[in-house]
């Protein structure tokens, strides 16, 4: 099974939503600048109502981010989730989201991680915290052992290093709070959080 049919933007906006407004807010925000992902991370104070609304936004293709394991993700609106990321792999949350027809994005840190993804059919993986595990001198190192493998980058990027990783042939997403930063998602900051968007 593969998972890279998943067609990531290079950027993907990457945030927790606390409530309804702020949910309202960000799709406004994501329509006003042509953004058709977003991935959602279950972290504290993580509102499911914000999270249906986003769900049933026929725009977007939602991602649920942090998931450690399935229980996570059992109050959510299982048919509008598009993806589920993790920061490792978990057996369970692989083989519900099999079940359920949504695309799941392991999360690796080592090589031996790598082999594990790669044999259990992924292609497309979450190479995370980057800046902590080797940056892209590790990912230029993988990219001949695994040629297959694709990444998706978070974890310590930010405005004064992203260039760097997007070039790489192997990194096909950058992820993280520096694509949308939680500080924009307010009402009297739409139109400035669109021209940061566009500007990446």
């Amino acid at each position: 099974m593969s998972n890279k049919n998943i067609k990531l933007p290079k950027f993907l906006p990457t945030l927790s939503i606390t409530s309804l407004d702020e949910a309202k807010i960000l799709n406004t925000i994501l329509k006003s600048a042509n953004i058709s992902y977003v991935e959602l991370t279950l972290r504290s104070l993580i509102s499911v109502e914000a999270i249906e609304y986003i769900a049933n936004q026929d725009h977007i293709n939602l991602g649920i981010g942090t998931v450690l394991n399935l229980n996570q993700l059992l109050s959510l609106p299982i048919s509008k989730i598009r993806f589920v990321v993790s920061p490792g792999f978990v057996e369970e949350v692989a083989i519900f989201c099999k079940e359920n027809s949504i695309q799941y994005i392991p999360g690796v840190e080592t090589t031996t991680e790598i082999i594990k993804a790669q044999n259990s059919g992924y292609d497309l993986v979450k190479f995370f915290p980057a800046e902590s595990i080797g940056s892209t001198n590790k990912l230029k190192a993988l990219n001949s052992v695994f040629p297959k493998i694709n990444f998706m980058c978070t974890g310590g990027i930010n405005l004064e290093n992203y260039k760097k990783y997007i070039d790489l042939p192997n990194v096909c997403s950058l992820g993280g709070s520096f694509v949308l930063p939680k500080a924009l998602i307010h009402e009297s900051k739409i139109s400035e959080a669109v021209d940061y968007l566009n500007k990446l």
